[in-house]
């Protein structure tokens, strides 16, 4: 339990994920090895992606433009950066607490900015992204760790629930928007599509053994601000911490106390 994400001994959290959309830079492609230099010694390890956008004309699908996409990771593969023209993401199945997360995302866009056109250049977009894979914890049953709203209705004129899926979204206070995914399944298809497989190792959670036919469930709490800003890091890292204690209070607001007690048990 000791390897959990978080400060809880045994979390439920797999994966966070710290997303920046930038004005497009130009000939990212000869600019991103400057990059990589800066941050060789703590993301040694290099990959290039391509990834092909199909667009559609009069229904049919044709191959558009390609995007180039760099990972770079650490020695273990935990935690990682993602890079293109366009955006910049550090993510992470090795999580600590916000204050170490967001130290090391302060250093990646301090060896970043140097690499980037003097002018022109502003953020978009900042996002923060929290999943959390709920597993039965001894005889506490997966809906019992979300709030009574998030539970799975059972019918039994319609037999044996399967699985059930909800999303909800929030005008949040920081002038973003969250969107909470809920997800139930008796399926090994919970988790979300668009950040699994992330080339990183997957937390220790992921690797626990499931019994059989119990329900596992997903927390997903995508929360971001699109916005114009310039890039300027201290302005960036205070975005972050205003997306995360939101985030932090949605988490605590819809799950509960008996789950609380499960996931800090050592």
């Amino acid at each position: 339990m000791a390897n959990a994400l978080g400060q809880m001994p045994n979390a439920p959290l797999i994966y966070v994920l710290a997303q920046a959309r930038f004005t497009h830079v130009p000939r990212m492609d000869k600019r991103w090895e400057d990059f990589h230099e800066k941050v060789f010694e703590s993301y040694p390890k290099a990959e290039t992606e391509r990834i092909e956008q199909i667009a559609f004309k009069d229904s049919q699908p044709s191959i558009g433009d390609s995007i180039q996409r760099w990972h770079l990771t650490n020695e273990s593969r935990t935690t990682g950066i993602i890079l293109d023209a366009g955006m910049l993401i550090f993510h992470t199945t090795d999580y600590k607490k916000s204050g170490v997360f967001l130290t090391e995302l302060q250093g990646i866009l301090e060896a970043f900015i140097p690499i980037l056109p003097e002018k022109g250049m502003s953020v978009t977009r900042l996002g923060l992204r929290y999943v959390d894979l709920l597993l039965q914890e001894g005889e506490l049953m997966v809906d019992k760790q979300v709030i009574e709203t998030l539970r799975l209705p059972q019918l039994p004129d319609l037999g044996i629930a399967q699985r059930m899926e909800q999303m909800m979204t929030y005008q949040t206070p920081v002038n973003g928007k969250m969107v909470i995914r809920h997800r139930q399944s008796t399926a090994s298809d919970v988790l979300p599509a668009d950040i699994f497989p992330n080339k990183l190792e997957p937390a220790p959670r992921l690797k626990r053994e499931r019994l059989e036919n119990t329900v596992a469930g997903l927390l997903d709490y995508d929360h971001f601000i699109e916005q114009e800003q310039s890039f300027d890091i201290d302005s960036i890292i205070a975005g972050f911490r205003k997306l995360h204690n939101i985030s932090s209070v949605a988490f605590k607001a819809t799950t509960t106390e008996e789950a609380f007690t499960e996931w800090t048990k050592e």
